[in-house]
């Protein structure tokens, strides 16, 4: 042998570290060549949006829930805001003096039907950015105000119906909530339970009967090819077959 032992050792040597080497740098490669999956994997808690195809699960009797899914490739900073339909000052409905509608005067007990029964519908301005002294519709999440979902992460809010007629959701990329939302995605209502009477104006649909929960889905409309460029979207769906009752 030309060679020797010594030579067949090295040889060993080197075939093991090669193979080594080469199981540690391939996944590397693969994983940077592989474009980022279109149907993100996902769940008990979704809607048929972006590749996700699940269930909304009911909520709880007396109770309206809400729910918001990260299918976005990044992390999103959330806020829910949330208006109970009370407003027995009249400080959102600032319709005083009379108004003629259809020819007649009426005052803001008719103009804004159900202020005092928690079924009035605020506006979306009243809604994220009420009038000072006003305070804040925020409702924490979790204790928090702001709450960070990462990609694939749900949560789920439960309200008292009674707490709950108007709501909506700010989101953005990390550090942007409070105050620099990339999405106000609101107003939404839970549906009427009571019988307002003679109503001289007409009330916006609703979406969310009690018992049932109302989801967002947050995808990024550039399906994460780039997660620094994400372009933030909103699908919206409920558990609810039936839908809302009519409003009386």
């Amino acid at each position: 042998m030309p060679f020797g032992k010594e030579y067949e050792v090295f040889v060993r040597r080197y075939l093991i570290l090669l193979v080594l080497v080469t199981a540690t740098v391939l996944p590397v490669i693969i994983g940077a060549s592989c474009p980022p999956p279109s149907t993100p994997y996902f769940v008990t808690i979704g809607t048929n949006t972006a590749g996700i195809a699940t269930d909304v699960p009911d909520c709880t009797p007396g109770f309206v829930c809400i729910s918001v899914v990260n299918t976005a490739f990044i992390d999103v900073e959330v806020s829910l805001y949330v208006h109970d339909g009370f407003d027995l000052g009249l400080e959102y409905c600032q319709e005083r003096q009379p108004q003629v509608i259809w020819g007649s005067a009426v005052f803001a007990s008719e103009y804004c039907p159900g202020y005092n029964l928690g079924e009035y519908q605020i506006a979306r301005k009243q809604l994220f950015n009420p009038t000072a002294p006003l305070p804040s519709n925020l409702y924490p999440i979790q204790g928090l105000n702001v709450r960070t979902l990462q990609p694939r992460e749900t949560l789920l809010v439960r309200i008292q119906e009674g707490d709950l007629k108007t709501f909506g959701i700010e989101l953005g990329r990390t550090g942007t909530l409070p105050g620099n939302p990339e999405i106000q995605d609101g107003p939404y209502y839970r549906c009427t339970l009571v019988d307002l009477g003679a109503i001289a104006v007409p009330r916006v649909s609703e979406h969310l009967p009690s018992g049932e929960t109302f989801q967002f889905v947050i995808y990024d409309e550039n399906d994460g090819v780039v997660p620094g460029l994400a372009q933030f979207a909103t699908r919206t769906g409920t558990s609810s077959a039936g839908g809302c009752p009519a409003v009386q």
